[in-house]
């Protein structure tokens, strides 16, 4: 997810298509949350259908939103490069709040998105100055912290 990202936040920079590429990630993040969140309880408890729906539900204001935002810069009130800005802020804001409700490494995801958001709109010139270090630090704390639970259950 933090690649991908990763990439979303290059092709923002380069391109005028940055607001493309958001509009295709939100089911591409929406679907690798969904499986991530049944993967993850699959052992643990039985998964309830509205469980699933309610993560759906949660996935489909997300589309909603980016319809709007979709008609904002149709109509010229947002360029491209502001719609990928607010496309990838909303996207961190769902991450994050599924993490609420589904499983912690989604706030630590939706923290760095949001990051990256961040970095973008405050300082452009030194993009990649800042948000590959930061790639790096969320993959290095995802990858600790799932280590160190692995290590605790060995126990």
């Amino acid at each position: 997810m933090l690649v991908l990202a990763f990439l979303g936040v290059v092709a923002t920079d380069m391109t005028s298509d940055g607001w493309e590429y958001w509009k295709w990630m939100i089911p591409v993040f929406a679907l690798m949350t969904l499986w991530l969140s049944w993967y993850e309880r699959r052992k643990q408890e039985a998964i309830r259908p509205i469980t699933l729906w309610r993560e759906l539900l949660h996935w489909v204001g997300l589309f909603g939103a980016i319809v709007l935002v979709e008609t904002y810069v149709q109509v010229g009130l947002l360029s491209r490069f502001l719609a990928s800005l607010v496309a990838l802020t909303m996207l961190s804001l769902t991450v994050f709040t599924i993490g609420i409700y589904v499983e912690w490494f989604f706030i630590v995801i939706g923290i760095v998105l949001g990051f990256f958001a961040l970095i973008i709109a405050t300082s452009i010139e030194f993009l990649y100055a800042f948000t590959i270090p930061a790639l790096v630090l969320g993959i290095a704390v995802l990858w600790f912290l799932h280590w160190r639970g692995r290590h605790h259950k060995q126990r």
